[in-house]
This record gives C-alpha cells, sequence and structure tokens, in this order.
C-alpha cells in the first residue's frame, strides 16, 4: 500500500523562444508573400487599365467614312457602320462584323476596313455587278445581282438582259426556281448575247424570252441551260440577219436541234399548196425545206453543231421565202 500523498499538477511547460535564425526566416517569408500579393494587385491593375483604354474612349472609333456605295440606302449603310464600329475601338476594329451587317444591302458583296489613325475607320464598300434587269408586272425595274438580289432601281440602264416577274421576290432576291433558272441561263450567255434578251420569263414550266429583234425565243424546261445557251449564242452569231428578220420564233427547247419557226403565210386563193408553214432546222448536217400539211414540217438535219448550215453558215428557206415549221 502506497503512503505516498496526491501528485501536484505539472506546470505547463513555457515555449521555447524562437531562435534567431527562425525569426530571420520568418521575416523573409512575410516579405515573399507582401512582393507576390503586391504584383498580383499591380498586374491586375494594369491588365484592367489595358481593357479599358482598348475598349473605352480613349481607343474608341470616333468617325467613320464609308466608301465605294452606289445604292440608293447610303444613309442606312452610313448607320449601320456607324453602330457596328462602335461596338469596337481601333485596337480591335470589328472587321467581321462590319463584313456581315453591310453585305444585307443589295448590292454590297464585300467590305474592307482600314484604320485611319488616330480614332477613324474608313469602310471601303464593293458593289457586285449587275448582270440582269428585274422588270415587275406590277412596276418598277430593278438592278439584279448575279446572285439574285435586287441592287436597286434599274433607271436608264442599257445592255442588260430584262427577267419579267409577276411580283417582287420576296426579301429582294430571286427565290422562285424558274426565275432563278431565267438568271442562271442569263449567266451562261455571253454578256453581247444576253443583252439581247427581253421578257426573259418563267410561265407554265417553261422558259420565254423575246429578242431584241422581236423574234420570240422559246428555252423550254429549265434544263441543260448551258447548252442551250451555247446553242443560242451560235445561232445568232451565224444564221443570215434576213433569215432571222423573215422568222417568227427561235426554239431551242433542244439544244442539238435548234430550229427557226417562220411567220404564217396566207394560203392564196386558187393556189395548189396547202401549207402554211415550213421548218428550218438550224443546226448543221442538212435541211429540210419541203414542208408539207397545214401545220407544217421540221427539218431534220444530223448532228446538231451550233451552226445554222453546214455549207455556208446561212439558214435554208421553206418554198414561202421564210424560215418556218413548228420545232419538234
Amino acid at each position: 500500500m502506497s503512503t505516498s500523498g496526491p501528485r501536484r499538477p505539472s506546470r505547463p511547460r513555457k515555449p521555447r523562444p524562437p531562435s534567431a535564425g527562425e525569426r530571420a526566416s520568418a521575416v523573409v517569408n512575410n516579405r515573399a508573400v507582401r512582393g507576390v500579393t503586391y504584383w498580383i494587385v499591380v498586374a491586375i491593375g494594369v491588365l484592367l487599365l489595358a481593357l479599358w483604354v482598348v475598349s473605352g474612349p480613349v481607343c474608341g472609333i470616333s468617325n467613320v467614312t464609308v466608301k465605294g456605295y452606289t445604292g440608293s440606302q447610303k444613309a442606312a449603310v452610313q448607320e449601320t457602320a456607324e453602330l457596328v464600329a462602335a461596338s469596337g475601338s481601333m485596337v480591335r476594329v470589328p472587321v467581321g462584323d462590319m463584313r456581315r451587317a453591310l453585305t444585307r444591302f443589295p448590292g454590297i458583296v464585300d467590305v474592307d476596313v482600314t484604320r485611319d489613325w488616330p480614332r477613324s475607320v474608313t469602310v471601303d464598300v464593293t458593289m457586285g455587278e449587275p448582270v440582269a434587269i428585274l422588270a415587275v408586272d406590277s412596276g418598277g425595274r430593278y438592278l439584279l445581282s448575279p446572285s439574285g438580289q435586287v441592287m436597286g432601281r434599274a433607271g436608264a440602264v442599257a445592255g442588260l438582259p430584262v427577267i419579267r416577274v409577276k411580283t417582287p421576290p420576296p426579301g429582294g432576291v430571286l427565290t422562285d426556281p424558274g426565275e432563278r433558272a431565267a438568271l442562271l441561263f442569263v449567266g451562261w450567255l455571253p454578256p453581247d448575247v444576253a443583252g439581247r434578251l427581253r421578257n426573259l420569263r418563267y410561265q407554265g414550266g417553261r422558259l420565254f424570252a423575246d429578242l431584241a429583234n422581236g423574234l420570240e425565243l422559246r428555252i423550254g424546261t429549265p434544263d441543260q441551260l448551258a447548252q442551250k445557251a451555247q446553242a443560242l449564242a451560235a445561232v445568232l452569231s451565224q444564221a443570215n440577219p434576213e433569215v432571222l428578220a423573215r422568222a417568227a420564233y427561235l426554239d431551242i427547247s433542244n439544244p442539238r436541234r435548234p430550229m427557226l419557226g417562220s411567220k404564217v403565210v396566207p394560203i392564196q386563193e386558187g393556189g395548189t399548196g396547202t401549207s402554211t408553214t415550213d421548218g428550218t432546222d438550224t443546226t448543221g448536217g442538212g435541211t429540210d425545206t419541203t414542208g408539207s400539211g397545214t401545220d407544217g414540217g421540221t427539218g431534220n438535219a444530223g448532228d446538231a453543231t451550233g451552226a445554222v448550215d453546214g455549207t455556208d453558215g446561212t439558214a435554208t428557206t421553206g418554198d414561202s421565202g421564210v424560215p418556218a415549221g413548228e420545232s419538234g
């Protein structure tokens, strides 16, 4: 049995004071932390200042000059360019946004933006060349771009084919397949031939037009347009002008055998003939000029070459002295 009394609680041990080396190390660490924090704050401040300079009034675009636009919406184009420019700065010019916004205007196909320091930009607009005139039955004549976009009123413009439609295209762009086919046919023609087209139209699933000399052009269904354009150019370049003047229509619905149809010749009283029209095949290889029956015959030539006659480049006429006949 223990006879010792109760144990007295031990005194807490006093912490050991840091050594000189430990104190020096703590001072160094504290200074390093404060230094890193300082430079982080400085970097954030510099970044914010740079952002303010780039997007703020210091480098803001204060003047926008639009050049090259010749359409009828100059005020709207200028206003749009200024609004887009205000979203950027001289450091970050919104070229892509400017191009997307302005090419929505009829006739503008491209946009180039250059800086004019200190706070101006110049917007150079590239206008598309019109390829046709769009004539609307309800009124109005408009320039048409190669993509089918209405570019503004035509005014006194010569040398362009005329495409006729019943109503203005929705949104200012040709979307009807037949009307688009008419524009595509124009694109396949040489400019001098295309300029002779009048009232190019799509009716009942077929394309028709009038030539400048009054000759009706029957293009047919909207297929093989490149071949039909080639046939038309060949006939107009090689046919005898007198033959074309006497013809009523030119049918290129079969581009391998373009046909000239004559005006109806009245039957003379007491005459023995019964034919009112003849047919002339304007392709190379041969011509059938006899014609028979009241609705005329059609020439039956060899392979079409786009030429009018295989020997002298002139179309052969029927007995009535005019090229005639229904196209086959």
